[in-house]
């Protein structure tokens, strides 16, 4: 969290640009852990209507019929790398959610650009403290107090434009998105998000 460009609120701060520019040297370092990763990146594209896909709860998807990692550039950026490497999975014909972010989680945190590990660490964070909240509310806040200013900043500030789209088109959005999961294959549906947590347990542990 520290070594990362922070605005006058505390909050992450590296441009987008910068993000984009770096997204093709990401998978690198991880290629050793994960050779059947190997493959020649393009740099992903922002969409330009980002606001429309946060109203449907889209942080990025892959056009398979161009090859394209796509991104929401809406959002506040830091989760913007992570998003970048889960959609970058994709390119490499990894179909599942869960897998694609684990894969996002265990490719960015050995990047070189502090960005992307930052991002990296967030996600892995994200998903871990969810399931721990579920589990055991009283261990959440033994972990909870321990985050640093910034990193609480960087959560609450995610929180906080996600909120905004909150109602029926989201929902709407989410039932759609969870009916195609089915029937490409996750069971689970939007649920098989949360099976990431199993994965990284398994990796990390």
């Amino acid at each position: 969290a520290d070594n990362v460009q922070r605005d006058e609120n505390g909050c992450f701060a590296v441009s987008r640009q910068e993000i984009f520019a770096a997204a093709t040297a990401v998978y690198a370092p991880s290629y050793e852990d994960f050779p059947c990763l190997r493959m020649k990146d393009h740099t992903p594209k922002a969409i330009s209507c980002s606001t429309a896909l946060s109203a449907m709860d889209f942080t990025g998807f892959y056009f398979p019929f161009t090859g394209e990692a796509n991104l929401n550039v809406d959002c506040p950026a830091s989760f913007l790398p992570s998003t970048i490497v889960h959609e970058m999975a994709h390119q490499r014909g990894i179909a599942s959610e869960q897998e694609c972010n684990f894969i996002a989680i265990a490719a960015s945190t050995t990047a070189q650009s502090p960005a992307y590990r930052y991002s990296g660490w967030l996600m892995g964070f994200t998903y871990l403290s969810n399931a721990l909240y579920r589990a055991d509310q009283e261990s959440w806040k033994q972990v909870r107090v321990l985050l640093p200013d910034t990193v609480v900043a960087d959560l609450r500030d995610n929180s906080a434009y996600w909120a905004e789209f909150e109602g029926p088109v989201n929902d709407a959005a989410q039932k759609v998105y969870d009916s195609f999961l089915k029937s490409s294959g996750e069971s689970r549906g939007t649920q098989s998000y949360g099976t990431v947590v199993d994965m990284l347990m398994a990796y990390y542990g």
